[in-house]
């Protein structure tokens, strides 16, 4: 963990991240940046901190080294101009570096290049015991902090670009640690993840390396490996990093926002995402130009993080010469000013525990893409979240340690389809199950791995189809909706009720057969209820309405006593946090008034979300109700219950109860 004291990061709530990645191509670099420009443009967002271009992942500098290779294209000192600019504003400032990914180092030090399986090396990617981090890396970031006295580092191009690397210096320093000679080179092969958890050590040894370099330095100097720590790596924080962030996919932003967001909030430090500024169409390499989003969509991608209690910034790429577009600022002044007026409704809040999912770390480092990318490893994770969320349920989502400690606070724990369950995490289950709260386990493993936790055996093989028709579908009232994957028919122990059994095809009354598919055993004063298939994944892959439904009237039995009910429809998100003593209910609308698809990505217009009632569960009669930002809306409370009705949720409303 960080030695810092002081963590300006704590304090700061909006900010711009400007990156360039400089290379070798460039000519012009800084030719249009002045001191007046950049204070005029800043002053329009008026952000409480920066992050500007110094190293992207050519490996080329956009400010003068003395220590690698500065980009051919630099005119003027464009670093020298934000430090001064930022300075005289008041805001702290940023470095965009790239670590991992430096393409110029391994051009002019090939023995710094990662190597793979095969022997072949990256011309992109360093290898973590190379020389790169000592000679180059370091150095440079000591460099900027001596000459600019910048105030920190969000280091990008690190765990999501990491790989294993089969260099000489790997392969003996694995075997050292170990006691391991034969060296793994495929997923099938002895000693594979001790070959991926070694090299994912190694990346914590890189980061904390160049943290603790730095904070030598200057002590307030705050680092930030992106991604570190996100659903990337749900392992324990060890690497002396100051505060989490990451950068959200360009597209469809506000579904990696809900997830990532959920799990740097449980983190325990300070936090941040990022939301690109631009967008396009299909892929990034394709042809189709980038645009800058528009300001409801810009706005809807933000406010999942502001709701989530996180500070938020925008992704903005200069001109070449270092000019910044007005109407650029303009917009993100725009965005700005939407998160502010609910910076003190939101910003810093606490979680009010209701539904958890487990994120954890030995199923995830199983299934994922080597070493910390996704894979198809979250899908579960995303499918249980976006079930929850549309069905009105404030969920979070915690790792393996997190939700040891915390899992009594909550009132359902949703385990999607993980494997690798450990004894402490089947044991909290139980516990937890026991003292009241209700659990939701979900995969065919489960009767196999885990049958006293579930109170079920297999019942013969895994039942599943190859193509698009499913073997298995589940009856919704008088329907039915079709799910893929392995379902496991289970037997059910004494005290194990049959919950769901498996239909061979779509007409509930013929289709029907006796093969058990979800159970529910009752634990002390709560339940266990295995889905004995991937119905989460199911659910990721399609949003299909009667599954979402299927989902909901599953959950909807178990009893739970919510804190919050809500009558909406399925795009109104429900997120509940505490402030100040006082309880905070967002209402994000998560719709859109055209239909989005792969050709159409940009939300340009909303339906409002209309006519909404809020049901909330209070000991006491609150003082007073305030919606944020609107005013006051209607309210009454008797008998325990507060009924709020808001006529309107254009983007989002946080309903504050005090």
């Amino acid at each position: 963990m960080s030695h810092v004291k002081a963590n300006w990061h704590d304090h700061v709530f909006f900010g711009i991240h400007y990156d360039l990645h400089a290379n070798e191509n460039d000519t012009e670099l800084g030719r249009e940046l002045t001191h007046e420009h950049l204070e005029e443009r800043l002053s329009r967002v008026k952000p409480d901190w920066i992050q500007c271009d110094c190293k992207g992942h050519r490996g080329y500098t956009s400010w003068p080294t003395k220590v690698g290779s500065t980009s051919p294209g630099v005119v003027k000192d464009a670093l020298e101009v934000h430090r001064d600019v930022t300075r005289k504003l008041g805001i702290r400032l940023g470095m965009h570096y790239s670590g991992v990914w430096d393409s110029r180092a391994i051009e002019l030090h090939p023995e710094w290049a990662c190597i793979d399986a095969a022997g072949k090396p990256s011309p992109n990617m360093t290898c973590r015991l190379s020389a790169y981090d000592d000679e180059l890396m370091i150095p440079q970031m000591i460099e900027l902090v001596r000459k600019y006295d910048v105030d920190g580092f969000w280091v990008d191009g690190e765990n999501w670009a990491a790989q294993p690397c089969w260099c000489p210096r790997c392969k003996e320093e694995f075997t050292r640690r170990t006691g391991i000679k034969a060296i793994p080179t495929e997923a099938e092969d002895e000693h594979w993840e001790e070959w991926l958890a070694f090299h994912r050590d190694l990346f914590n040894e890189h980061v904390t390396s160049y943290a603790d370099a730095v904070h030598a330095v200057k002590a307030d100097c705050l680092i930030c490996s992106n991604w570190m720590y996100t659903v990337r790596q749900p392992g324990p924080v060890t690497a002396s990093v100051d505060y989490l962030s990451g950068d959200y996919d360009w597209v469809w932003g506000a579904n990696r926002a809900a997830v990532e967001g959920r799990v740097l909030d449980g983190r325990g430090l300070s936090w941040d995402l990022m939301a690109w500024g631009f967008i396009k169409s299909g892929e990034m390499s394709d042809a189709t130009p980038w645009v800058v989003k528009e300001a409801t969509h810009l706005c809807q991608e933000l406010v999942e993080v502001v709701a989530l209690g996180g500070a938020v910034m925008v992704y903005n790429q200069p001109q070449r010469s270092g000019w910044l577009t007005g109407w650029h600022q303009d917009r993100f002044a725009e965005a700005a000013q939407f998160c502010r007026a609910r910076k003190e409704a939101c910003f810093q809040s606490s979680t009010v525990p209701q539904a958890l999912i487990l994120h954890l770390a030995d199923h995830y480092y199983a299934c994922n893409s080597p070493l910390f990318n996704y894979g198809e490893a979250i899908e579960p994770i995303e499918g249980a979240l976006h079930a929850l969320l549309e069905t009105h349920r404030s969920t979070d989502i915690l790792t393996e340690a997190d939700a040891l400690e915390r899992m009594g606070q909550y009132r359902l724990a949703v385990v999607p389809e993980q494997t690798r369950l450990s004894e402490a995490v089947c044991g909290a289950l139980e516990a937890f199950a026991a003292a009241g709260g209700h659990v939701i386990v979900s995969g065919p493993h489960l009767a196999e791995e885990c049958p006293a936790l579930v109170g079920a055996r297999p019942a013969g093989e895994p039942v599943s189809a190859p193509g698009p028709r499913p073997a298995t579908y589940l009856q919704v009232g008088e329907q039915a909706v079709g799910v893929s994957g392995r379902w496991q028919a289970v037997v059910p122990e004494a005290g194990t009720e049959a919950l769901a059994y498996r239909l061979t095809q779509q007409e509930p009354a013929k289709d029907a057969t006796g093969e058990v598919i979800i159970t529910r055993r009752r634990v002390g004063a709560g339940s266990i209820v295995g889905i004995h298939g991937p119905i989460f994944r199911n659910y990721f892959q399609g949003h299909y309405p009667l599954l979402r439904r299927f989902i909901g009237e599953l959950v909807e039995g178990l009893g739970v006593q919510w804190q919050v009910e809500v009558d909406g429809p399925a795009r109104l998100e429900v997120i509940l946090r505490e402030k100040a003593g006082k309880l905070v209910v967002n209402l994000i609308n998560r719709g859109a008034a055209e239909m989005l698809m792969p050709r159409r990505v940009v939300n340009e217009e909303l339906v409002p979300v209309e006519d909404i009632t809020l049901t909330v569960r209070l000991d006491e009669r609150p003082q007073e109700v305030t919606a944020v930002p609107d005013g006051e809306p209607e309210w009454s409370y008797s008998a325990g219950l507060l009924q709020v009705r808001v006529p309107l949720v254009e983007i989002h409303t946080a309903i504050v109860i005090g």
